[in-house]
């Protein structure tokens, strides 16, 4: 027999306390209590109440699981999994982000601590409090070069910048065009998550990314893929996005851990464009990829606001590489780098590119999606790729921008890897100019590509209404069976690694 959860009914009398005056109301159905958790649930979320509303569908959840309603239990999992997607980047209440922003400024006056907690601190209300962003703290000191600066000195060295510096402000080495020598490089991607963490049975579906050929990124080899019985589909290394396809029948592992690796091959170039703004072409407008990639996106958005802003940037320029040049430079002046909630945003439906344009602040991804953005308002095909960076004690997944110029092809920017020269302690105003003057037009190598484009859909197409198709820098799953949603179950159970060697 199927175990059935009640929720505890109290039942008001009026009058008199009398036993006799009070009736009980019949026990509802598993099913019924799960319908009415949901109504509740849905209430409590459009009302900003997201803590409660994760509340309301797990009971919802496990009532129709008592039910054996597989597909509501599902849904009742997912509107969980949104409602906790809204608030999970938001732990801190006022007292505590407070203690934290004492302990990251320490030689701050309170009156100062306030003025910085205040200025561009990202927040969320629910429940009727107001929550704090994770990084709150640390994007004190990012907004801040001379905090970012000071925290550079006391380390003796600037990530990113000492890195790169060496081979930005030497001569491109010889290659083909825009492209310095290929180096070859051979890279190693290891899945893992414990089977105790997963039901008995069930299939367990994944997408696992790989490069593809894009730009500089030539001759990738896909060496393998394992466990080779569990591969359905791959989309190939000519595709908009690089991934495999994998379903694992659950019932089939018995070890400890499950386990996906892959191995690759590709190289990549450095990028110096030098670019004469007489020789830029016209557009061929009509063409589809003149089309595609001046086009809306999911978070590259074309609000009047973008294009409002957009023109407001480039004023009477004319020209589709100083349009882009300003918008370049518009970002790297006004816009500093900073921690971003992304998975608040995919729950609450917020473009990438309107949060930069709301707030003032961006990550690598929300950056280029906003210069991409401003470019298409004003005609020019721009995109941002995705995958990872290869600099050594930086490594780690990122996004850049390219916009397209007829005549010359795509043509890179990263402003955030230029923002790299505002946090150097010992940087003079020439060398930060230089670093900085660099990433409009050129890219360094230590590039790993994924994805052409931000929004690419998996193929196949997940079904799950949690997932986003914003990026593919780790391993994506569904799992119908699984009381926890592989969105939030992946993060904490799970282990992602990608290793890279020259070859």
């Amino acid at each position: 027999m199927k175990p059935i959860l009640i929720l505890t009914l109290l039942v008001l009398c009026a009058g008199l306390i009398l036993v006799a005056c009070c009736t009980t109301a019949p026990a509802q159905t598993p099913e019924a209590q799960g319908d009415a958790l949901v109504t509740q649930g849905a209430h409590a979320f459009n009302q900003s109440n997201y803590h409660a509303a994760a509340t309301y569908f797990l009971l919802a959840q496990q009532n129709y699981t008592a039910a054996g309603d597989t597909t509501l239990a599902l849904d009742a999992r997912d509107r969980r999994t949104v409602s906790r997607m809204m608030t999970m980047e938001f732990p801190y209440n006022r007292s505590t982000v407070e203690r934290l922003v004492a302990a990251a400024v320490p030689d701050a006056t309170d009156a100062e601590r306030e003025r910085l907690l205040n200025d561009r601190a990202v927040t969320l209300t629910s429940d009727g409090e107001v929550w704090y962003f994770t990084s709150t703290a640390r994007n004190i000191q990012l907004h801040s070069p001379a905090l970012m600066q000071r925290s550079t000195a006391a380390a003796n060295h600037t990530p990113l910048y000492d890195e790169l510096t060496p081979l930005i402000f030497a001569r491109q080495e010889n290659g083909t065009g825009p492209y310095g020598t290929p180096v070859q490089y051979e890279g190693r991607g290891a899945f893992s998550i414990p089977r105790d963490k997963l039901p008995a049975t069930g299939t367990l579906k994944l997408w696992i990314p790989l490069p593809i050929e894009e730009g500089a990124q030539t001759n990738v080899t896909i060496i393998s893929v394992e466990p080779a019985r569990y591969v359905k589909s791959s989309t190939g290394t000519n595709a908009d996005i690089g991934l495999t396809y994998l379903e694992i029948p659950l019932f089939e592992v018995t070890d400890p851990f499950v386990n996906v690796t892959v191995r690759f091959r590709f190289t990549q170039a450095e990028q110096r464009f030098a670019i004469d703004p007489a020789k830029v072409l016209p557009y061929n407008t009509s063409s589809p990829e003149y089309r595609k990639y001046t086009a809306p996106g999911r978070n590259i958005a074309l609000t009047p606001a973008m294009v409002a802003k957009a023109q407001e940037i480039v004023g009477d320029e004319t020209n589709p590489y100083l349009k882009a040049q300003k918008i370049y430079w518009y970002i790297m002046d006004t816009l500093p780098y900073s921690k971003v909630p992304h998975t608040w945003l995919d729950a609450a439906g917020t473009p990438e590119s309107v949060y930069v344009l709301s707030t003032g602040i961006g990550d690598c991804g929300s950056q280029s999606m906003y210069f991409a953005a401003l470019c298409r308002a004003v005609g020019i095909p721009a995109r941002t790729p995705g995958g990872m960076q290869m600099i050594a004690g930086a490594a780690g997944s990122h996004f850049w921008a390219e916009y397209y110029l007829e005549g010359y092809g795509w043509i890179p920017v990263d402003v955030t890897a230029a923002e790299g020269a505002d946090w150097s302690y010992n940087a003079t105003p020439d060398e930060r100019h230089r670093f900085r003057e660099y990433y409009f037009g050129s890219l360094d190598p230590y590039r790993y590509v994924i994805q052409k484009d931000a929004d690419i859909p998996l193929v196949p197409v997940p079904e799950d209404s949690t997932s986003s198709d914003l990026s593919l820098q780790e391993p994506r799953g569904v799992c119908d069976t699984c009381m926890e949603n592989p969105t939030l179950l992946f993060p904490d159970a799970s282990a992602w690694t990608v290793t890279f060697t020259k070859s």
